[in-house]
């Protein structure tokens, strides 16, 4: 009965561990960084993963079109200085994504560059981009 008691109790405590698993990324090609120049339609900070849309052009590109890009988790977000009423709907932003592998206007977010010019996620310098053209 005690043996039982024990495997019970350690059930019962690993059914509080949050589960880590998490989908592949092979959908995104990490080899490739798009940069967007648009307007915010909507961001979304929702677990397991906040959601920006945004009305963009692509670098270098002429025409506009609407873009949905899968962030990281909302309180990851929040250390890198994006709270939910950071980013609204209308705000000129820049944002730095690995693009689906289908062609598809859609990605995985690397960094947005908000109208005050600061950058949010990984630093787009250090990925070869110069920050001050990169202010919307």
């Amino acid at each position: 009965m005690k043996k039982l008691l024990i495997a019970l109790g350690a059930a019962a405590a690993l059914g509080g561990v949050p589960a880590f698993a998490h989908h592949s990324f092979a959908m995104f090609d990490a080899q490739k960084l798009v940069v967007l120049k648009g307007t915010m339609i909507s961001f979304t900070t929702m677990n397991p993963h906040a959601w920006i849309s945004i009305d963009a052009t692509v670098e270098g590109q002429g025409k506009s079109s609407r873009w949905d890009v899968e962030a990281t988790a909302p309180f990851q977000l929040a250390l890198m200085g994006l709270r939910a009423d950071t980013l609204k709907a209308g705000d000129r932003v820049t944002m730095g994504i690995r693009p689906l592998r289908d062609g598809r206007n859609g990605g995985s977010f690397v960094f947005i560059v908000t109208a005050d010019g600061v950058p949010h996620g990984a630093d787009p310098v250090g990925l070869g981009r110069d920050l001050a053209s990169l202010k919307p």
